[in-house]
């Protein structure tokens, strides 16, 4: 990471060590324990661009995850997520319970509280506010993409929102789900298209989208469940969450 970016955050840490999964070389990466925007600025871009949570083995030139806790706090957005890594293999509704009894010492005012598994889910939650999106429809986007490549063989870990473009023509675009309610399908084309990026078990990555109809459908289902709206909490939104969600629907 740039060190530069790193000595003007009043929560970075001198470094951490890191064992390299391909060569078992231990070589010394950034540690940062808080992206606090206010007092760093330039947190929300180290945080997008993301190489500082993968850092490239100086022997190898193999990229690493690195997870540890940290927090990300962003008034401008309106967002304050707790990194706790590894959160969906532990009993979540126990440590959401004790992140919300000590709300007093966490919670900041009109913000919205989120718990987080990875750097990926962080900077996610990060790109969502961007766009003004409501992160529980983004989230509910991910099981029409990620079943639709299990169908064609694809063995998928996860998927991460990356941003929204608009179609310079409204062409259909290439690995791109559409939904419609219109009596004309085409239309669809000139929608924005919602950008993830779909993480496979093998570590390759495929770039995937959707289109915005899929998203309103999304927040029609959240309105109709009374789950559009905040409650201030700290929430788990994530991938397993969506799934039970979508499951959840067939089975009322």
């Amino acid at each position: 990471m740039n060190q530069l970016h790193t000595m003007k955050n009043p929560w970075a840490s001198s470094g951490m060590a890191v064992q390299c999964q391909h060569c078992n070389n231990v070589f010394t990466a950034q540690r940062i324990n808080c992206f606090d925007t206010l007092l760093w600025p330039e947190g929300r871009q180290v945080l997008d661009r993301g190489d500082f949570f993968q850092p490239v083995c100086p022997q190898c030139h193999a990229p690493a995850d690195l997870g540890y806790p940290s927090r990300y706090l962003d008034r401008e957005l309106g967002i304050a997520a707790v990194l706790v890594p590894g959160i969906e293999n532990q009993d979540v509704g126990q440590l959401l319970s004790q992140m919300n009894y000590s709300m007093d010492r966490l919670a900041l005012s009109r913000m919205e509280h989120r718990a987080v598994g990875s750097f990926y889910a962080m900077a996610e939650q990060m790109r969502i506010r961007q766009h003004r999106l409501n992160d529980r429809a983004v989230q509910l986007l991910k099981p029409f993409i990620i079943g639709g490549l299990q169908s064609r063989g694809f063995e998928v870990w996860n998927g991460f929102f990356m941003g929204v473009t608009h179609p310079e023509k409204p062409e259909q675009m290439d690995d791109t789900v559409y939904f419609s309610t219109q009596e004309n399908a085409e239309d669809v084309y000139a929608e924005d298209v919602y950008q993830f990026h779909i993480y496979l078990t093998n570590g390759d990555i495929v770039p995937h989208g959707i289109n915005d109809t899929a998203y309103r459908i999304c927040m029609n289902i959240l309105e109709d469940n009374a789950l559009a709206e905040d409650d201030g909490l700290f929430h788990l939104y994530d991938l397993s969450w969506a799934i039970q969600f979508h499951n959840s629907l067939h089975q009322a």
